[in-house]
């Protein structure tokens, strides 16, 4: 840093490491660094951690995709296609023989491989990634071939990453899509949780989580919701200060398409048909009351977090993937 002000970020894994800054600085870390260590320069970023970064310098584009992980991927485990949604409405994972055996199969290392590029680069197989790992302790053949179906569709689609696009940096610029699947595990009746954060026109952060508790309405399970969603809104906010200390911070606009968690996070009175929920949920409220987040409703048909909770139709699956990783 520089008189308060970030001039480097230095990223490490194990061996790796890569610098974000001006080039003549980015080029003097290198010389230092090899004084003291001999590394191999490899020049700008291409590739990181699995990842291949793609920059096109004359439109503002930085495409991160995992095309040749996917690949390797599937033809690992003979997988040459797959259909056009990672987890088609028609399959039941509930839907099995508790007396059946478990499968003599690969199954935890497949859904780690899927769980990996989920959380990286294709948040499309994010909700079926968390489906079938589920049943890890014990898969059966319907979680199997659930996860083979998801790998064959990231063959299919290997091509996709996350594009975002460049421009001059005002301010914090982020849209927060937040949606809940209310009480669909039967198991034990626990509600799901997407939520979805863009910048620059693409996905920085992203989730498809079981709640932890049992909630009792579906405004319950979207009011959590929105508590997971800014968690992630607050840590990204600390970072961006980080980085610009000077940049300016507007009000986060988070999209929610239940009236009900609405009206709870904008009403500052108790109700004592919620008490039951957890206090740390309520810190929605003071976000609110000091206009650090507005929350607006949004069209169930353009809520980008829905498939982040629960399987969805062809079109309507399409529509929000290419719409959360930026699809060119």
């Amino acid at each position: 840093m520089e008189e308060g002000h970030v001039i480097m970020i230095i990223v490490v894994h194990v061996d790796d490491i890569f610098a974000v800054g001006q080039k003549e600085r980015c080029n003097k870390f290198d010389r230092d660094l090899n004084k003291m260590v001999p590394v191999k320069i490899l020049g700008e970023l291409r590739w990181y951690s699995a990842c291949f970064y793609d920059r096109d310098v004359e439109r503002g584009l930085l495409k991160i995709s995992e095309q040749r992980f996917a690949e390797e991927l599937a033809a690992e485990y003979g997988v040459e296609w797959g259909q056009s949604v990672p987890l088609p409405v028609s399959v039941k994972l509930s839907d099995f023989d508790v007396n059946e055996a478990s499968a003599d199969v690969p199954f935890r290392e497949l859904v780690g491989s899927l769980m990996w590029l989920a959380t990286q680069t294709r948040p499309d197989i994010a909700d079926a990634a968390r489906a079938v790992a589920r049943y890890c302790p014990s898969p059966k053949m319907v979680h199997w071939k659930a996860a083979l179906g998801i790998l064959g569709y990231v063959r299919r689609t290997s091509w996709m990453g996350i594009t975002f696009e460049g421009g001059v940096v005002t301010g914090m610029s982020m849209q927060v899509f937040v949606d809940a699947d209310y009480a669909s595990k039967a198991a034990d009746r626990r509600s799901v949780s997407g939520g979805l954060v863009m910048c620059v026109w693409g996905g920085v952060t992203w989730f498809s989580r079981t709640q932890k508790s049992v909630t009792l309405s579906t405004t319950e399970a979207e009011y959590v919701a929105i508590a997971d969603v800014l968690k992630e809104v607050l840590f990204l906010r600390q970072v961006w200060r980080f980085i610009l200390p000077d940049a300016s911070m507007p009000c986060i606009p988070v999209f929610e398409d239940n009236q009900g968690a609405i009206q709870n996070a904008h009403n500052p009175i108790i109700n004592s048909n919620l008490k039951h929920i957890d206090v740390m949920h309520h810190f929605i409220r003071e976000l609110v009351e000091r206009k650090d987040i507005t929350i607006t409703h949004v069209p169930t048909q353009v809520q980008h977090a829905d498939f982040l909770t629960k399987a969805s139709s062809k079109q309507s699956f399409a529509l929000h993937r290419d719409f959360m990783m930026n699809l060119q």
